[in-house]
C-alpha cells in the first residue's frame, strides 16, 4: 500500500516568502535612491568629499537594485524544483528541521 501524499510544506513556505518579498522589492530597490539624490544635490553637502560620497553611494544604489532583482527569479527557480506533494514523513521531517 502506498502512503497518501500531503501538500509540500517547504513549497508552501517558499511561495509565502515569494509573496512577502514581492511586496518589498520596490522598496528595497530604491532604499538608497533618496540619500543618493540628497548627497548629489548640493543642498546637503558640497565639495570634493561630497562628490566622492555621492559617486560611491550611487554605485551602491545600483548594486543593491541589481542584487534585489535577482531574488524573485531565485525563489521562482526554487519553487519550481519542489514537488507539490510529499510523503507525510518528509513533511514531518521538514517541520522538525525548521
Amino acid at each position: 500500500m502506498t502512503e497518501q501524499k500531503v501538500d509540500n510544506p517547504r513549497k508552501a513556505d517558499l511561495v509565502r516568502l515569494r509573496g512577502d518579498l514581492a511586496k518589498e522589492v520596490d522598496r528595497l530597490r530604491t532604499a538608497l535612491r533618496r540619500p543618493t539624490e540628497d548627497l548629489g544635490g548640493d543642498q546637503v553637502w558640497v565639495g570634493r568629499n561630497a562628490r566622492s560620497w555621492h559617486t560611491g553611494l550611487a554605485g551602491r544604489n545600483k548594486k543593491l537594485a541589481t542584487e534585489v532583482d535577482k531574488l524573485l527569479p531565485l525563489l521562482d527557480a526554487a519553487i519550481r524544483t519542489e514537488p507539490d506533494q510529499v510523503s507525510p514523513a518528509d513533511a514531518r521531517a521538514y517541520h522538525r528541521d525548521y
